[in-house]
């Protein structure tokens, strides 16, 4: 009996130790509630941390925003750069068209002026019959000549040559649709001129250098001086009268004192433009 009743004791005690342990960890709780209840009550201290909480997050709540918004910047950013060289590409293409075009319109400008030259040339000449040609191809050895290209149905023999700086040669050999063109300035080539200040006669010979040419066989006291203009005479009738050839460039006396050797510079270029008059004389 005393051992049970011992135990009961013990018993008793450990439920109002627990108890007591229980109420002191509550107590201090159930005061420390109410001092908060107080102070929120007194002092707002909710609200305003409520307040804190949403500054100190607020940056938190931005972050996918900002994200979204750096995202679609970014890409308005490549699709603005790609719309650009789009756009410089389309540029380009319009600045090399408008090349394209104007190349041609100063091709089309030169070979107008090039006619305009032509009919004047042709008005120099008997007008019996004239064929327009382009130049194909142009040789310097062996021999100088051209190629010019021509109607298959035309026929170009004994006829003379024009670009449009001047009379450049006659033609040598006419097959189909090609003519060979034997240039004025050939070394083998002698042409009857005259000089338009004297209006005295003489000949211009070739070099088979372009536009350098020689008088020879003047006598000393042959009024002849640098800047002279030289014509064709007309004699020989292989080339219309009146046509510009060549300026005496330079005079000098040969070995035997006795004659002049004169220099001429020519005045038309033999490989200037594309279109060739082809005429009678």
């Amino acid at each position: 009996m005393v051992k049970e009743h011992k135990q009961a004791v013990i018993a008793q005690k450990a439920i109002f130790t627990t108890g007591s342990m229980r109420l002191s960890r509550v107590v201090p709780s159930i005061l420390l509630a109410i001092l908060i209840l107080a102070v929120d009550v007194r002092f707002n201290m909710g609200e305003k941390i409520k307040i804190y909480v949403g500054f100190a997050t607020e940056p938190i709540i931005y972050i996918p925003q900002f994200i979204r918004g750096g995202w679609i910047s970014l890409s308005d950013y490549f699709k603005d750069r790609e719309i650009l060289q789009n756009e410089i590409l389309r540029l380009k293409k319009d600045i090399d068209s408008q090349k394209f075009n104007l190349v041609n319109y100063e091709k089309v400008l030169q070979e107008n002026v090039e006619l305009k030259k032509l009919l004047g040339f042709l008005e120099q000449t008997s007008k019996k019959n004239y064929i327009y040609g382009e130049i194909e191809e142009i040789n310097y050895a062996p021999k100088p000549s051209m190629t010019v290209g021509i109607d298959r149905n035309q026929k170009a023999d004994q006829m003379i040559a024009f670009n449009w700086t001047g009379l450049i040669g006659s033609v040598e050999l006419s097959a189909g649709s090609k003519v060979e063109i034997k240039p004025i300035f050939a070394e083998d080539s002698q042409i009857p001129i005259k000089n338009r200040r004297t209006n005295s006669n003489m000949i211009l010979v070739g070099t088979d250098v372009p536009q350098n040419f020689l008088i020879k066989g003047l006598k000393k006291n042959e009024d002849i001086i640098p800047g002279d203009k030289l014509v064709t005479s007309g004699l020989g009738k292989k080339y219309p009268k009146g046509i510009n050839v060549g300026i005496v460039n330079k005079i000098s006396e040969t070995t035997n004192n006795e004659f002049l050797e004169i220099e001429v510079l020519g005045t038309a270029e033999f490989s200037s433009g594309d279109q060739i008059l082809l005429t009678l004389p």
